[in-house]
């Protein structure tokens, strides 16, 4: 392969990411082509290999180029994906009696995922901080469902079953009292699932960043 005998030892898709690197920093395709030339290859080929993945790069730029009115779409994907991926680790944590950490990394990446697929595709920051609040949201439903499950059994431990019938996981008192001691429950690995969920979240719906 040419790209390969030209480049020593480089994969033809090191070799792609390296133009593609190179031309998001903003380099002219010119000197992009110069440097090609000067490695080895031939101006006719060098030519053609940028200019095919410039126009590459483009044309995936102005497909996921952010516009307003996909905002609506994406919040619904992002709530959507954070009462489904909270849900999940919520009843993971009733059911193993662990809050495991990388489940909740899993809600970041389902927000994502959520925010790109509801936007038809669309990225830039303003999808991305939909993305990391979802994914925050996700997280301390997740917090709220196993927090709810433990305080209701230590409840029913202390005053009996018929006592807590009441009870409700909608109830406005319990989530203000949840809240008021959530700063509590937040230790340091939650921090770190926390931020790997946030980063996550933040590199789905990110742009290419292509100048077109």
């Amino acid at each position: 392969m040419q790209s390969q005998r030209t480049t020593g030892t480089q994969t033809k898709e090191e070799f792609e990411t390296q133009i593609a690197e190179q031309l998001v920093s903003g380099k002219n395709r010119t000197d992009v082509v110069r440097e090609l030339v000067q490695s080895g290859m031939s101006e006719s080929e060098a030519h053609q290999a940028v200019e095919r993945l410039y126009f590459e790069m483009k044309k995936t730029a102005q497909e996921e180029e952010f516009s307003a009115e996909v905002v609506p779409f994406a919040i619904l994907g992002g709530l959507i994906a954070a009462v489904i991926g909270g849900g999940i680790w919520g009843a993971i944590a009733i059911w193993t009696g662990y809050e495991i950490g990388y489940v909740a990394w899993g809600v970041g990446l389902l927000c994502g995922l959520g925010v790109v697929m509801l936007s038809q595709g669309k990225r830039g920051m303003p999808l991305q901080m939909i993305a990391v609040v979802t994914s925050v949201l996700g997280i301390v439903i997740g917090k709220y469902i196993n927090f709810f499950d433990v305080f209701k059994g230590m409840l029913a431990q202390e005053t009996g079953t018929e006592a807590i019938s009441w009870m409700s996981m909608f109830s406005m008192g319990m989530i203000q009292f949840f809240v008021a001691n959530l700063s509590a429950m937040a230790g340091g690995f939650d921090l770190l699932w926390i931020g790997l969920a946030v980063y996550t979240a933040w590199s789905i719906p990110k742009a290419s960043g292509i100048k077109i």
